[in-house]
């Protein structure tokens, strides 16, 4: 990723939480919770790669699935900002979950074998990432043969745009009393981001079954899909 992502985040890193709490109205929760469940794989024990983990809430809310489900997740969570990952660190340890090993990673290059993990996933990160391309390249070849994709983020919604143009208005003027620049650029990149294009790029990078599935509000969504 770019140094520019990478600064911002590390301006509203502190304050990444709440204000991810605030700006959905705490319905971030439940869209990581409904990611965390497409994680779960038919197998008892199965390798989870999380990119651009930020804090980590993605990769705790798939060990909670995991668990709950009688499965063993071993998750491996990755950042490239090592601000975010160390507040991901800590609030792991604070919440006594101790199946997430935390690493420093760049998502477009991660370095691990071909054919590594069986899920891999991303929460809010598409956006942000130089090359989408890239990325679906990436997943592709570390994602085994028959391994799933689950990438949780948000885009404009299909319906009621105005009204989502007004409410990003709200949310960079409160987020301006932290990092102005940090949430202007969130708010637009999620008006820009075309999620059909981006499950195209992922099914030309050999991932099948691909689906769009709009979550509550309509502004997030899940990119899912299978590896040929």
């Amino acid at each position: 990723m770019s140094k520019k992502i990478k600064d911002t985040f590390t301006r509203i890193h502190r304050h990444y939480d709440f204000f991810n709490h605030l700006f959905s109205m705490m319905a971030d929760i439940e869209w990581r919770r409904d990611a965390a469940m497409e994680t779960i794989m038919p197998k008892r024990s199965y390798a989870v790669l999380d990119v651009a983990t930020g804090t980590g809430d993605l990769a705790i809310a798939i060990s909670r699935a995991a668990r709950s489900s009688g499965r063993i997740a071993r998750i491996t969570a990755t950042d490239f900002n090592t601000h975010m990952l160390s507040h991901a660190k800590e609030k792991a340890v604070r919440m006594g979950i101790k199946d997430i090993k935390f690493e420093e990673g760049d998502a477009l290059r991660t370095g691990y074998p071909d054919s590594t993990f069986d899920v891999v996933t991303s929460g809010f990160a598409l956006r942000n990432f130089d090359s989408l391309d890239k990325f679906a390249a990436e997943a592709s070849r570390v994602t085994k043969r028959g391994g799933r994709i689950v990438m949780l983020d948000m885009a404009k919604p299909d319906r009621t745009p105005q009204f989502m143009k007004a409410y990003f208005k709200v949310l960079e003027a409160v987020g301006s009393l932290v990092a102005k620049n940090a949430y202007r650029w969130l708010t637009y990149s999620i008006m820009k981001f075309d999620k059909e294009k981006a499950a195209g790029i992922f099914r030309r990078h050999g991932f099948t079954d691909v689906k769009i599935t709009n979550l509550r509000y309509g502004v997030a969504f899940m990119i899912t899909g299978t590896k040929g």
